[in-house]
């Protein structure tokens, strides 16, 4: 494999990953927000929970830049 072929495969890994956390960030959040639960401290768990992976997303997303461009990364 080629350098690039790897700096490509590795973006490509951190950017799969970056979307699950955006999934979960978005499925914690209408949790949140689903008029069912009437339990507030229910409701603002899965809310605290939703920004946790918010800022999972955030470094991943700072990950990717390092990657891209650090030509010495890999």
């Amino acid at each position: 494999m080629t350098m690039k072929k790897d700096k490509e495969t590795l973006i490509k890994y951190f950017q799969d990953m970056k979307a699950l956390e955006e999934s979960a960030r978005d499925y914690y959040l209408g949790i949140s927000n689903y008029q069912g639960f009437e339990n507030q401290e229910v409701k603002d768990s899965f809310r605290r929970i939703s920004g946790d992976e918010q800022r999972h997303s955030d470094m991943l997303e700072k990950i990717i830049d390092i990657i891209k461009t650090n030509n010495k990364f890999i």
